[in-house]
C-alpha cells in the first residue's frame, strides 16, 4: 500500500481479505482499510485481481456503505475499480444505484 496525497494507494482486495470475500464482515475488513486512505490520498485503487466475487453483502459493506458516508462526486473521483469482474461490476453498479436511491 501506498499513502500519500500526492499518490494514489493501491489496495488489494486478496491482500487485504484473503480468500473471505463473501460476508458483511469479510467487506468490513476492505472498508476499514478504505477509510484509514480516504483523507490523506489523492486517489483509492482497489484492485479485485479478476476474483469473482458476486456476494451482495460483501460489495455492500466495502463499497456500498461508502456512498452513505461520502458525497457522490468524491466517491467518483477518488476511488478506482480495477480489475473487477463484469459480474461484480454490476452487481455493485445495482448496490450503488440502491444506495444513492436510499440517501435522496
Amino acid at each position: 500500500m501506498i499513502c500519500s496525497k500526492e499518490v494514489t494507494t493501491k489496495l488489494k482486495v486478496k491482500n487485504i481479505c484473503g480468500t473471505h470475500m463473501l460476508t458483511r464482515n469479510d467487506g468490513k475488513l476492505l472498508h476499514n482499510v478504505i477509510l484509514t486512505h480516504w483523507e490523506t490520498s489523492k486517489s483509492i485503487e482497489i484492485d479485485f485481481a479478476n476474483a469473482t466475487i458476486a456476494s451482495v453483502s460483501f460489495l455492500d459493506e466495502a463499497i456500498g456503505q461508502l456512498i452513505i458516508q461520502f458525497p457522490r462526486k468524491d466517491i467518483a473521483s477518488k476511488l478506482k475499480l480495477v480489475r473487477i469482474s463484469q459480474f461484480d461490476k454490476k452487481l455493485l453498479n445495482d448496490i450503488a444505484a440502491t444506495r444513492f436511491r436510499q440517501i435522496t
